[in-house]
């Protein structure tokens, strides 16, 4: 049994104590976790089934780690061990990946709890979480899965990319540059995914991307999900923006629609669009006038 005198839930192996329960996502469980060793504070994930994006998620974040990126999430380490909880003091075998401590909350807790950011502080956090993308996309590797709740803000509100378990390689499944592998979360997948067409991982991002911008700027979904039959997102199929902004202007207050700037709103349904080569790239992106001297 787990000695009363620690101030914890368990232990991992015989290097980590488990403080607390961070989040349970089903598949996995993230704890905050000490190095008996040293005393410094990880965030284990435990994966409660192991999958085959456990070993996906190690392998792209070793490449990614190398970087030393201050706005990505680093590997510590990983293993399969033992974990000891209060509930099962007897243990099990559990593989896990040990990663930075990341204190905050996420994006999507950041943006839900805050009053509402001005353009100038979106174009800040977005030019940031921008450049950790670029940096993932030219190590070869697209995310696939880009969402509020899969970027952490630290200490001084600064975005960390994190959850590289659905990455993919850019060049493709089969060397065409495309990928057939359909994951992600629907309400900011790109329409081609949805669709279950081979696509482009860095398309996908942008896409992705441009929904977080449109959270960013709005604290909402622009549309229910990218495809035809989505009655907001058939308008920006067809391109018909004015109508578009009208129609979520009836949903959320035509005076937040007007908060932001054309040029702004208009990158926007560029990174949004139902063509993935109408997509802008990153770099196309960063030197936007709207996103410049930011």
């Amino acid at each position: 049994s787990i000695n009363k005198k620690m101030s914890c839930l368990g232990k991992l192996g015989e290097d980590f104590l488990i403080i607390k329960e961070i989040e349970n996502g089903g598949t996995s469980t993230i704890y905050l976790v000490k190095s008996i060793k040293t005393g410094d504070m990880y965030a284990a994930k435990v994966y409660e089934r192991a999958n085959k994006y456990f070993m996906n998620e190690i392998e792209t974040l070793k490449r990614l780690s190398s970087l030393n990126s201050p706005n990505i999430i680093h590997l510590i380490t990983y293993g399969e061990e033992k974990i000891i909880r209060e509930n099962k003091p007897e243990g099990e075998k559990k593989k896990y990946i040990i990663l930075d401590y990341i204190p905050n909350k996420d994006l999507f807790h950041y943006v839900t709890h805050s009053k509402g950011l001005d353009e100038k502080n979106i174009k800040i956090l977005f030019s940031t979480i921008l450049k950790a993308v670029s940096q993932c996309h030219n190590e070869g590797i697209c995310h696939r899965d880009l969402k509020l709740e899969n970027i952490l803000m630290n200490e001084n509100n600064e975005p960390i990319l994190c959850d590289f378990g659905f990455s993919g390689e850019i060049k493709g499944e089969d060397g065409t540059g495309r990928l057939v592998t359909f994951v992600g979360t629907n309400s900011y997948a790109c329409p081609e995914i949805l669709r279950c067409k081979p696509y482009d991982g860095i398309k996908c991002d942008i896409f992705s991307l441009g929904v977080i911008l449109f959270i960013l700027c709005f604290k909402c979904f622009g549309f229910g999900s990218a495809l035809p039959n989505d009655y907001l997102y058939r308008l920006i199929i067809k391109k018909r923006y004015d109508q578009y902004w009208e129609e979520v202007g009836k949903k959320i207050g035509k005076e937040k629609i007007n908060n932001i700037s054309p040029e702004l709103k208009a990158l926007i349904l560029k990174m949004i669009s139902f063509v993935p080569n109408e997509r802008p790239s990153i770099e196309d992106i960063l030197n936007e006038d709207c996103m410049k001297n930011v």
